[in-house]
Formats: C-alpha cells, sequence, structure tokens
C-alpha cells in the first residue's frame, strides 16, 4: 500500500476514536453493514436530523454491477458481483467521509453522494484490491461507465472530482497525479441536461435563452401557482407545503432555506425623516419589513457547514403583503404543535402533560397517540360539515368542538369506531389496567367496555421509546454561529407519521397529537416531483397536469432571473441573496439576448424610426457589442451627414444582424449568403468577440476537437513516413541484386508520397482552423477577430470551384 495512503487512513482512524466513532464494521457477504453497526453521518457531524444519513454500504455499487453485467460498455472480461470491498478500499472510504465532515466540516450528505458513492463505483470498475495501483486507464473506463448510470454526466463529474481533489491532493495513489492523465474527451464536459442537444447552449435566435434548462418548465411553473394560490388544501400537511412552496416562488429562497424558518421571522423597520415624520411623507418608506431566516452557503472555508448563519431578507414590495398573511396564518396554525413539542423538550418526556404514574383512559389516550379525534360514530354528513370546517381555515378551536361532543359519550365506550379497537389491540406489551391500576386481561375486554379500560404513562412513554421510534418527535436542536436553535422555535412544523391527516377527507387534532416533526428540504422534492404523491398528481386539473414534476432550486433561478430582467443593478441582486461576490448571480442569469438588449435604451424618435430588426441592431451599436463594416459606416455616415441620414441607413441594413454560434455578424444572409457556412473562425473580418458563456462553451469545446484531429493526422503522418523510410531502405536492397527493379520501386514510392498530399492539407485546414479559434478566444468582447482578413460574405471573395462547375 501506498505510504501516503496507510498515513491518511491512520490519521483518519485516531481523529474518529478521538469523536467516539467505532472503525470496525461488521459486513455481510454483499458489502451491506450489518444491522445497527453502521455510522450515522448525521451524528457524528452533529447535526439535526431530519434526515439522518447512515453509512450501510461498503461493497460494489449494485447499480454499477447490474450494468456491467449487461455487457453493454466495453472493458475487462470479468464477472462482477455484489460484494464486500477489499479492506483497503472500505478503509479509504472510511478514512474520507471522517477527512470530509470531522476534518473539512462538510455536511453528511454531500459526503455520502459525493465521496462514498464515487470511490464504491470506481472500486467496482477497477476491480483492484488496492486503490493506490489504479491507473488513468482505469479513471478513464470507470467515468465512462459512469455516464452510462447516469445520463446527466453528474457521477462522471464525482468522480473526476474525487481523482483530483482527493486521490492526487494527497498523494494516495503510485502514479499520480492521475487527473492530468485522463482522456481529453472525458475533461470535455458532455451532460446531456446542459450542453449535448445543443440547445442549451447555443444561442441560434436572440430570444433563446441561455442554460434554459435551469428554470421551471412554464406549464408546470403556472400549474404549480394556480395550485398553491387558489387549491384548497386536503391536509394540514399540504398546508404547510403550500405556504413553503409560496415563500420560495416570491422570494427565491432555498428549499433548505424556507423549511428552517423561525416562528420569530418579522423583522420591521420604522425609518423617520429628520423631522421626526414617517420617511413615507417625505416621499420616501415609512415601514420595511424583513425575514429572519439561516441562510446557506454563508460559511467561511474550515468553519462547521452543519452551523446555521443567521440573515435576514428584504420582501418585494409587491409580494410584501402575501408573504406576511402567509406566514402569519402559519405561525397560527401551527402554535399547538410549538407548545407540545416545547413541553417535551424542556422535560425530556414524551407525554409531559401527564404524570408518569398517572393512569388515564385509554380512549383518550387513543387520539393523542394516532392523532385521529374521532373515536365515536358520528352521523357522516356531520363528520362531513366538521372536516369541511376544519380545512377552510385549520383553526383549533374546530377540533376542541369535535372533542366536546364526543366527550359527552366517550366515556361509556359504547359506539367506538372500529379503529380505536383495532388501534389500542396492537399496544402490544403494555398493561392493560382498571380505574384502580390492577392489570386486566385484554382478550377477556368487550368491544364496548373499552371505556373502562386505563393506561398507565410510564408504560406508554416505554412503548413509544421501544415499539414506535419513528413517531419520536424532532428535538435535535440546530447550532448556531453562538449558542442553539431549538426545533420548537422553527415555524414550520407537522404531525409527524399521522396517517389520519393523509387519508383521504381524514384530520388530525394537533391540539392533543404528541408526535411532532419539522419539514425536510427532501419533503419539498418529494412533494414537487414523486410520481404517485406530488401536488401535482393530488391537484392537477387534467392528466397531463398530474405528470408534470418541477425541481425546487429552479424557483431561485427564476427570481434571479426576473430580477435581471427588470434591470435591477448586479450589486443589489447579489446583496438582495447574500452571496459573497456579483459572479455568483450571473450563474442564475438565463435573459436572452433580446432582453439583455431591452436594458439599452434608445432616443424615442430615433426609435420611432426603426425596425424592430433595426432597433435591436442600434442598440447593439450603442452597447459596443457590434462591430463590422456596417457599424464602421454608419459611424461615418454620423460625422458626414448626420444622425438623420446614419439612421435611415441602419434601417435599411438592420436586418442583416444576426447572432452565430462563435460570435455576432452583421451582413444580410439573404442577399449575401454565407459561402462557408457560417465558419467564422475561418478569417472572416465580420466577426466580432462576445464575452456569451455559450459562444465560449462552443469554442472550447471546437478547440479541443481541433487539437484531437491535429495530434491524430501528425500521428499518421509519423507512420506513413516510417512506412516511407522503411520501404526506400528494402528497395534499395534490392536494386543492388537486381537494378531491374529500380521503374517498379519508384513508381510504389511516388504513390506512396502522393497519397500524403490529403493527409497533409487535412493538417493544414486543422491547424488554420486551431489557430483561428485560439484567436478567437484571446480576443475581447466586441472586439473584430479578424480586422484585415478578407469580408467572405462579399461575393467572389471566397468563390471556390466545386465538380458542378464543370457543366456551365
Amino acid at each position: 500500500m501506498n505510504l501516503n495512503l496507510e498515513k491518511y487512513i491512520a490519521d483518519a482512524k485516531k481523529i474518529a476514536v478521538a469523536h467516539g466513532v467505532q472503525w470496525s464494521i461488521p459486513l455481510n457477504a454483499h458489502g451491506m453493514v450489518i444491522e445497527k453497526s453502521a455510522w450515522n453521518l448525521t451524528l457524528i457531524a452533529k447535526a439535526s436530523p431530519p434526515p439522518t444519513i447512515w453509512l450501510n454500504d461498503l461493497g460494489t455499487d449494485r447499480v454499477t454491477v447490474e450494468l456491467l453485467n449487461s455487457e453493454t460498455i466495453p472493458g475487462p472480461v470479468r464477472h462482477y458481483t455484489k460484494r464486500a470491498l477489499s479492506a483497503a478500499w472500505q478503509d479509504l472510504i472510511k478514512a474520507s467521509i471522517i477527512d470530509h465532515i470531522l476534518v473539512r466540516k462538510n455536511m453528511p450528505r454531500s459526503a455520502l453522494e459525493s465521496i462514498a458513492r464515487p470511490l464504491r463505483v470506481l472500486a467496482t470498475c477497477c476491480g483492484k484490491c488496492d486503490p493506490a495501483t489504479i491507473t488513468s486507464e482505469d479513471i478513464d473506463f470507470a467515468m465512462r461507465v459512469a455516464r452510462d448510470i447516469q445520463k446527466c454526466g453528474k457521477l462522471a463529474d464525482l468522480i473526476c472530482g474525487v481523482v483530483r481533489s482527493l486521490l492526487d491532493a494527497n498523494h494516495l495513489t503510485d502514479a499520480g497525479p492521475l487527473f492530468p492523465l485522463v482522456s481529453r474527451d472525458q475533461h470535455v464536459d458532455k451532460r446531456v441536461a446542459l450542453f449535448a442537444k445543443a440547445q442549451a447552449h447555443l444561442r441560434d435566435d436572440l430570444e433563446e435563452r441561455k442554460s434554459a434548462e435551469r428554470l421551471p418548465e412554464r406549464r408546470a411553473f403556472w400549474e404549480l401557482a394556480r395550485i398553491v394560490f387558489t387549491e384548497q388544501p386536503k391536509s394540514f400537511l399540504d398546508a404547510i407545503r403550500f405556504a413553503i412552496i409560496i415563500l420560495m416562488i416570491l422570494t427565491g429562497m432555498r428549499d433548505g432555506e424556507a423549511v428552517t424558518i423561525p416562528a420569530d421571522w418579522k423583522r420591521v423597520i420604522e425609518y423617520i425623516d429628520d423631522c421626526n415624520r414617517p420617511a413615507g411623507d417625505s416621499g420616501g418608506i415609512s415601514r420595511e419589513v424583513k425575514l429572519r431566516y439561516f441562510g446557506e452557503k454563508q460559511r467561511i472555508k474550515g468553519e462547521d457547514s452543519s452551523v446555521l448563519f443567521e440573515t435576514s431578507m428584504t420582501f418585494p414590495l409587491r409580494f410584501a403583503e402575501i408573504i406576511e398573511n402567509t406566514l402569519n396564518n402559519i405561525h397560527r396554525i401551527t402554535e399547538p404543535l410549538r407548545r407540545t413539542l416545547e413541553r417535551q423538550i424542556t422535560s425530556g418526556r414524551i407525554l409531559p402533560q401527564f404524570h408518569p404514574k398517572s393512569l388515564v383512559p385509554a380512549i383518550d389516550l387513543y387520539t393523542i397517540l394516532s392523532g385521529n379525534p374521532f373515536v365515536l360514530k358520528l352521523d357522516r354528513e356531520a363528520r362531513r360539515k366538521f372536516e369541511h370546517r376544519y380545512k377552510t381555515s385549520f383553526d383549533p378551536s374546530v377540533l376542541r368542538e369535535i372533542r366536546d361532543l364526543q366527550m359527552e359519550r366517550v366515556r361509556t365506550g359504547k359506539g367506538l369506531i372500529t379503529s380505536v379497537h383495532n388501534f389500542l389491540c396492537r399496544m402490544e406489551g403494555v398493561p392493560v389496567r382498571n380505574s384502580s391500576g390492577r392489570e386486566i386481561d385484554i382478550t377477556a375486554l368487550p368491544r364496548g367496555k373499552w371505556g373502562t379500560a386505563y393506561y398507565r404513562i410510564e408504560d406508554v412513554e416505554n412503548y413509544v421509546k421501544e415499539k414506535v421510534t419513528t413517531k419520536l418527535s424532532d428535538s435535535v436542536p440546530f447550532r448556531l454561529v453562538k449558542g442553539e436553535l431549538q426545533v420548537h422555535e422553527l415555524l414550520f412544523l407537522m404531525p409527524k407519521r399521522a396517517l389520519c391527516d393523509t387519508k383521504e377527507g381524514g384530520i388530525c387534532d394537533i391540539t392533543q397529537y404528541f408526535s411532532v416533526g419539522r419539514f425536510d428540504p427532501q419533503m419539498i422534492l418529494h412533494s414537487l416531483s414523486n410520481r404517485r404523491e406530488s401536488l401535482f398528481s393530488v391537484y392537477g386539473r387534467t392528466e397531463e397536469d398530474r405528470r408534470l414534476r418541477l425541481r425546487p432550486h429552479s424557483l431561485r433561478h427564476l427570481m434571479n432571473n426576473e430580477l435581471f430582467r427588470l434591470a435591477v443593478a448586479d450589486t443589489i441582486i447579489t446583496k438582495r441573496f447574500n452571496r459573497n461576490s456579483v459572479a455568483q448571480s450571473y450563474e442564475y442569469d438565463h435573459r436572452s439576448l433580446l432582453e439583455d438588449l431591452d436594458r439599452i435604451a434608445l432616443p424615442a424618435e430615433i426609435e420611432a424610426q426603426l425596425s424592430d430588426k433595426s432597433a435591436t441592431l442600434a442598440r447593439f451599436v450603442k452597447s459596443g457589442r457590434a462591430r463590422g463594416p456596417i457599424v464602421d459606416q454608419f459611424s461615418k455616415m454620423q460625422v458626414q451627414h448626420g444622425e438623420l441620414v446614419a439612421i435611415q441607413y441602419l434601417s435599411a441594413e438592420g436586418p442583416g444582424f444576426h447572432p452565430t454560434p462563435y460570435g455576432d455578424c452583421i451582413s444580410d444572409l439573404m442577399t449575401n449568403p454565407c459561402e462557408t457556412h457560417v465558419e467564422c473562425f475561418n478569417g472572416c473580418k465580420n466577426l466580432v468577440a462576445t464575452d456569451l458563456d455559450a459562444n465560449k462553451q462552443n469554442l472550447l469545446q471546437l478547440k479541443a476537437r481541433l487539437e484531437i484531429a491535429v495530434s491524430a493526422i501528425e500521428k499518421r503522418l509519423a507512420r506513413i513516413e516510417d512506412e516511407r523510410q522503411r520501404k526506400l531502405s528494402i528497395d534499395f536492397v534490392e536494386d543492388l541484386v537486381e537494378p531491374a527493379s529500380l521503374t517498379k520501386t519508384t513508381d510504389g514510392i511516388e504513390s506512396r508520397v502522393a497519397r500524403n498530399v490529403g493527409v497533409e492539407n487535412q493538417l493544414a485546414h486543422a491547424k488554420v482552423r486551431l489557430a483561428g479559434v485560439n484567436k478567437l478566444l484571446a480576443t475581447s468582447a466586441g472586439q473584430l477577430v479578424f480586422p484585415d482578413g478578407k469580408d467572405l460574405y462579399i461575393a467572389g471573395t471566397s468563390r471556390r470551384e466545386t465538380v458542378l462547375d464543370t457543366f456551365k
């Protein structure tokens, strides 16, 4: 084993022991961790569940094994199985997780998904017992397999990242560094979702957006907006989901930020003028409402990522009333859950409203343990009215009214619904007692006599701790920079695993129910993208609507893009979202080129004289993005003949403007067709460099392909030259023996040389294009790339005879 790898693992073992983590993990034959031995990564990171992230698989990757055995991937001929990895690979995975969480202070989910999974895929593909012996060929093969496993390319990127930031950075391999040796085509980003279809980055017209796939699909967004703003929630859980999504739509918050908003969220600032009067009386703003929340991606490098960083956000004025009303309503309807959870956290008990030794009627505990407020058989119409009244406002007073109505008869135990009997009978191990505390036989207790049955509270609490652990309330606090945030201080709480709330028409008595949970970002993702249980599938009007899906983070991209489109300064947008640099905001800019140009104002009298395309061209000229003969002529005419004549000239030439995949060009292709088929980097003087990411990405991909082509052609020429030299030496020997063969040999050599001409032409052609691409990449935005080049759009300058010219 590599010495650096040994030291890396040894250091990780010491850190694990210091934090009370058991290094040795027993596995079964398939590499799965034996029950109760898995690493609780959430606990190791001291994060607040949910979710709880477990390291429970140290075997080969199942999906990779299935793909490799399907023989769709060319590679080593061997049979792959789901089995435990070698001890060295297991130690490397465990060490990297310890490093990721306890040293680098990253989140446990990223440790599992970004470190452990790619390492397992790499180990599965290479088939070597010692990770120090892997080579660049192993990595190439693993990345090809990963791209077949995950078409978007994310898994392949993670493998590449592990190689660069883990294996190479710590010198863990014998053949390292490996990243520079990975095949060039593996470096070129091939994500289907972003680049492979070309439309995502090639903006062929002015209205096409860059990276449009990161924005929500139009129909899905408007259907979601219709649902959350107009539909009546069918459950308490859906009411909370609606509020979270409304907040994300109107503020652009991340899902992880939205679910951790504190109950004490409102911060109001009053502004006054110099005369101590409201600033609104003097033309300013008198009142500003800020949203207190905990921002993600705010930590400084090296700080703990599980610690929450408090910040604030100002509402857009047009949305302030909607947001305030939504959050105030959620605070009102979740208050009973907040009180229940606070009592539990303060006392450390499950049912703190009762003394541990007290006896409580079994029927009373039914609602507390199940959440179902209905214990007696009520008239169907009366029950529907209660359910409708409660779901209209989620007013807790309706729940109290339901309880009071039933309490008159509940003590007799008569008329109980079947679910009460079934639920209480399933509480195995909890002694049933009479009013004096003596245990009675449950099998001898008739259904109608449950009104005389009692449970001791300490027995019930022990039962929940041992048998119903999934219903224990979320009580692990969040760590702040200073202090802690208790779970009951959150705004968005829910009844945890309350089946009565999610059943058709059912409701949950949140004033009595004991299990309280908080929202997890995965729940929001599930509610928008799950095929069977999403908001679309439940509330969609048509079959097509019910099949819609949406990524929560796309709502953040949409809000950022709209702020850019409305000409809000990038510095304000950056501050609005608490980012560290303006460059981060432009990652969320998906405006079309036409929207970029709309920000540039033209004098009204000039715009009135121009057509749409001519006005667009005028904005390009004014912004300094356009160059070429038309722009040069326009500038000359401004000086020599005045603004009016120049505008008339621009109006006539404007329809010729168009963007290309590599830069901007001003020419009318209807009158001067491009005879080089928009091969702009071939020295055309009309090509103007741009600062668009899409154009740069296209050029980088083209450059990579041309470099590969040049290298391949040069290797081919070298082989031909070697063969030619060998042929010459053989013919020379033959000529000494048989001079008559000279003519034949010379013909063969000349034939070989003649065949080299085509390859040399290919090489020259590729080098010219590669030089043009490099010059275009080095040219500043708005500048001519080939100022001394030919105007390839002028008839005759680039005309070449073809085979068809013979038949004139």
